[in-house]
């Protein structure tokens, strides 16, 4: 047995030494029959019915481009794993340069030759995990707006604002109110008519009741603007902007596990999880 094919084939992998001498003395010191043999095993791991809802969400900020993804594996013991850790940091840093759009497209990109896709299903055996790319989501800004960001207790949630001017002070205090206020909307005003009735939806079947004056303002604890800013609760956070002559373009809001838990999740006449759900508006 070629002892350097044994080596370079358990630093690729991260499997064992005898998986790993099983699988080249199986196809006689074939290098790349070996690893497509243990991928293959990965594979095989990998669809198990274990739910990984556990891991981390990214923001990557490069000029005007922004990368929001999620990486999710099965323990929360994950993010103190150097694996993990290092796996999360080189999609940050090879993505942010690509054109992936989602996380299917980023899947297909390479890194030193070898896909996303590929590089994943390695650190699945090392780590020994359901690990697995989630969701991804690009951002484009125009050369004059801002780019705001806030992450917080080790990924668990990430938050990206644009603004329609340059000020990181002003820009990340606001990712961070949409990260502690788990801000969904801008403003009432930028909220459509299927969404008012599927919030009119969810808001009766929570509380087994309907009023348009507690509607209203649960609905407002929701949108951004009309949140009471953290740092002062005494005004607004649409009063603080115009104090400061600065407004929200838009923002994103990355939360790990998101919908994972919640199957029904969903918005209007949007399929979740193959439940065939569809509600139609009532109000």
């Amino acid at each position: 047995m070629d002892i350097k094919l044994l080596k370079k084939l358990r630093e690729q992998t991260g499997a064992g030494m005898l998986e790993c001498k099983g699988a080249l003395e199986k196809f006689n010191d074939d290098y790349d029959q070996a690893l497509a043999h243990i991928n293959a095993s990965v594979n095989q791991a990998s669809e198990s019915n274990r739910v990984a809802s556990k891991g981390m969400c990214r923001l990557e900020i490069k000029g005007n481009q922004a990368l929001l993804f999620e990486v999710n594996a099965e323990t929360d013991f994950v993010v103190k794993n150097e694996h993990f850790l290092t796996l999360v940091d080189q999609l940050a840093t090879h993505l942010i340069d690509t054109n992936a759009a989602n996380a299917h497209q980023a899947l297909k990109t390479t890194l030193n030759g070898i896909s996303v896709d590929e590089i994943i299903k390695q650190k699945r055996m090392i780590i020994s995990e359901n690990v697995y790319l989630r969701r991804l989501y690009r951002v484009e800004k125009q050369e004059t707006q801002g780019f705001g960001s806030y992450t917080h207790n080790q990924g668990s949630v990430a938050s990206l604002v644009i603004t329609d001017q340059i000020n990181d002070k002003i820009a990340n205090d606001i990712a961070m109110q949409i990260t502690a206020a788990s801000a969904i909307y801008l403003s009432i005003d930028h909220i459509d008519l299927d969404t008012i009735n599927y919030e009119k939806f969810m808001y009766e079947k929570e509380h087994k009741t309907f009023d348009e004056i507690t509607f209203m303002e649960n609905l407002k604890s929701k949108t951004l603007l009309s949140q009471p800013y953290i740092k002062n609760p005494e005004i607004t956070v649409e009063t603080y902007l115009n104090q400061n002559q600065i407004k929200v373009v838009d923002f994103y809001r990355f939360e790990l596990g998101q919908g994972i838990d919640n199957k029904l999740n969903c918005r209007l006449d949007i399929d979740c999880d193959n439940s065939k759900i569809t509600v139609t508006p009532i109000y």
